[in-house]
């Protein structure tokens, strides 16, 4: 085998390549939902889901405990080999947001840890050498 053969067999993966690149960046952008609707979900910013798992609790091998929240509600299901029962419905509960804060004073006393305080603080004396 010699460099001919090798550098055409670079030059086929790098064009291999960029076609796969150029195809997910035409994908990404939604330019081809309509001719692949399978794509469609790849594409694009997603919704908010109306329909999420919260908790699920297996009781045994044949059962499960499923919290399901639906909109603003959360319904509690049992879930079995034969059938789903709805066990109850309440509202859901707010999803606590977590927001760091830090007090004001707590600012402004590691600002003034920083700056010296020149009315406390004497003024750094200089020592004159002696020749």
């Amino acid at each position: 085998m010699d460099i001919l053969d090798f550098s055409r067999y670079f030059a086929a993966l790098l064009v291999v390549l960029g076609l796969l690149g150029g195809f997910a960046i035409i994908v990404r952008r939604g330019w081809l939902p309509g001719s692949f609707p399978a794509l469609a979900n790849l594409s694009g910013p997603r919704q908010k889901r109306r329909l999420q798992v919260t908790e699920s609790l297996i009781l045994d091998p044949r059962r499960r405990v499923v919290i399901v929240k639906a909109d603003e509600e959360e319904h509690v299901l049992l879930l079995g080999p034969e059938r789903e029962t709805l066990l109850t419905t309440r509202p859901a509960k707010e999803e606590p947001v977590f927001e760091p804060e830090m007090p004001d004073d707590v600012l402004l006393d590691a600002s003034a840890d920083d700056a010296p305080d020149p009315e406390t603080e004497p003024a750094p004396q200089r020592h004159e050498a002696s020749a």
